[in-house]
C-alpha cells in the first residue's frame, strides 16, 4: 500500500479520511524502490497485501532514526522522517507510528507527508508549521514521489485531513 497524489489515478484506491487530495491504493515496491499500481490483489486477497505493506513499513519505520529539531531553549519542536523507501509514508498507518512519537510529543500528531520517502511529525498544540509550511511545499514541489501538502492529525481515534499547509489551497 502506498500513499500518493489524487492526480496518479491508481486503478484501485481511497482518499484518506477528509482528505481531497492524497489517496491510498495498492501497490507493489521492488527491492530498487520503483513501484508498480496493482489491478488485482493476488494470491491472499487484499488483506495479505493490506498486511504485508503495514509490516514492511512498520519495519522500516524502526529502523528509521529521525531527525528530532529542537528550539534555542532544547524544547523539542519536530521530527523529521527521511528514508530512500517509498513505503515510509505509509508508515503513519502502522499502530508503532502513533506510539513511537505520542512519547515525544503527546496523544495528538500533526503530520505533513510532502513526499513518500519524507514525513514530518510535529505537536498539536504549540507547533511550529506555519515557519515550516515553505519547507514542507518545498519538499513536495521538488519530490519525485510527492504525496500531499494537506495536514493531518492522528490519535487514538485515527488519521484524519485537518487542513493543508498550501498557501494557494487555503
Amino acid at each position: 500500500m502506498l500513499l500518493g497524489p489524487a492526480s496518479e489515478r491508481a486503478p484501485v484506491e481511497r482518499f484518506l479520511p477528509g482528505s481531497r487530495r492524497t489517496i491510498l491504493y495498492p501497490a507493489t515496491v521492488d527491492s530498487y524502490g520503483s513501484t508498480r499500481s496493482a489491478r488485482t490483489p493476488g494470491k491472499g486477497g487484499w488483506d495479505r497485501v493490506i498486511a504485508e505493506s503495514l509490516d514492511r513499513s512498520a519495519l522500516l519505520l524502526s529502523t528509521t532514526d529521525p531527525l528530532l529539531v529542537r528550539d534555542s531553549k532544547g524544547v523539542l519542536q519536530m521530527a523529521v522522517l527521511s528514508a530512500d523507501s517509498p513505503l515510509l509514508a505509509t508508515a503513519v498507518l502502522t499502530k508503532g507510528f502513533l506510539t513511537r512519537f505520542s512519547a515525544l510529543f503527546g496523544p495528538e500528531l500533526l503530520i505533513t507527508i510532502p513526499a513518500r520517502n519524507k514525513v514530518y511529525v510535529f505537536p498539536k498544540l504549540a507547533n511550529r508549521i506555519p515557519e515550516m509550511s515553505g519547507t514542507i511545499r518545498d519538499d513536495y514541489l521538488i519530490s519525485p514521489m510527492p504525496v500531499s501538502t494537506e495536514l493531518f492529525e492522528l490519535s487514538k481515534s485515527g488519521l484524519k485531513t485537518v487542513g493543508t499547509i498550501d498557501p494557494d489551497e487555503r
